[in-house]
């Protein structure tokens, strides 16, 4: 039996890498967390993953954590320092440092054969901190530990259609398409199986995590019709963001142009395609399915 462990276990996209993999047959699935007495945890156990504590400030504890393990999927999460009121630069070195620690003590160990890193692409010369630091961590990777960035595979992963039962839908930007991840419960696992089925052929490469590529207009009348409700696009400029939200909404203006600016997303040649994957468009639940389950469970 493989063993995967699974570094962000009670967040979207760690929680959805359990959701799959706990059903996955030939693999155990390993879920870190720093509060594995948390009813959050215990709910992962109830799915038949084992629970470890693990703490991304403390590379030993990772060390520890990762022992006996094939495979890692690796997440970091940078929005959890701003929101204790760290700014988005410090936000952005705990980030980094964390990254670091977690591909540090995945070099160390000696039994994993594939690690995953969820990471962003950078704005190169728009300052988007939260993908910018990730990014730093995809380059340290190469550059300080070639023998694991050998075998590394990179996930970029769009917007998240359950951010619309959350935040109102204000648009900092004219023109642009947003890469949609679609089912954060299912569609993270779903990839994260299939590039571990790949193999080899997914080393060193780059993967968007996403099927479709929508512009906020398609989202918000495909949510009207599902909803029956009128939904209403709101345009506004950037410093009206972060009245609203503070240095949330600030970073969020600055992606939103990013993407307004070029397409933070851009197939090249070191990406891996869904259909190499082997992935099964079937199986992906995409921006109507998750909008409707919401819709279905009330959320609207």
């Amino acid at each position: 039996m493989s063993i995967i462990a699974v570094t962000g276990a009670t967040g979207s996209q760690g929680g959805g890498v359990v959701n799959i993999m706990t059903k996955t047959p030939g693999w155990k699935v390993r879920a870190l967390t720093r509060n594995p007495d948390s009813g959050a945890a215990k709910a992962l156990a109830a799915k038949g993953a084992e629970v470890v504590f693990a703490d991304w400030g403390d590379e030993a504890a990772l060390v520890e954590a990762f022992k006996g393990a094939t495979a890692v999927f690796a997440v970091t999460n940078w929005w959890e320092s701003l929101f204790s009121g760290k700014s988005q630069w410090e936000s952005g070195e705990i980030e980094e440092r964390h990254g670091m620690n977690l591909a540090s003590a995945a070099a160390k160990t000696s039994t994993l054969q594939h690690y995953i890193w969820s990471t962003q692409p950078s704005g190169k010369g728009i300052e988007v901190p939260h993908m910018d630091y990730k990014a730093k961590v995809d380059a340290r990777i190469k550059a300080e530990l070639p023998e694991l960035a050998k075998k590394t595979t990179y996930l970029y992963f769009g917007y998240y259609p359950q951010n619309m039962a959350y935040f109102p839908l204000l648009k900092p930007i004219e023109y642009s398409k947003i890469l949609l991840a679609g089912d954060m419960t299912i569609n993270p696992g779903i990839w994260v199986r299939q590039t571990l089925a790949t193999g080899s052929a997914a080393f060193g490469t780059y993967a968007n995590v996403a099927l479709e590529r929508w512009s906020f207009q398609q989202m918000m009348d495909k949510w009207s019709e599902i909803t029956g409700k009128r939904g209403v696009i709101v345009r506004v400029d950037e410093q009206a963001w972060t009245k609203l939200w503070g240095p949330a909404g600030t970073e969020l203006a600055w992606q939103f142009k990013f993407g307004e600016l070029c397409d933070p997303w851009e197939v090249t040649d070191g990406f891996i395609s869904a259909e190499e994957l082997g992935i099964d468009a079937s199986e992906v639940v995409g921006f109507e399915g998750t909008i409707s389950g919401l819709a279905k469970s009330g959320v609207f």
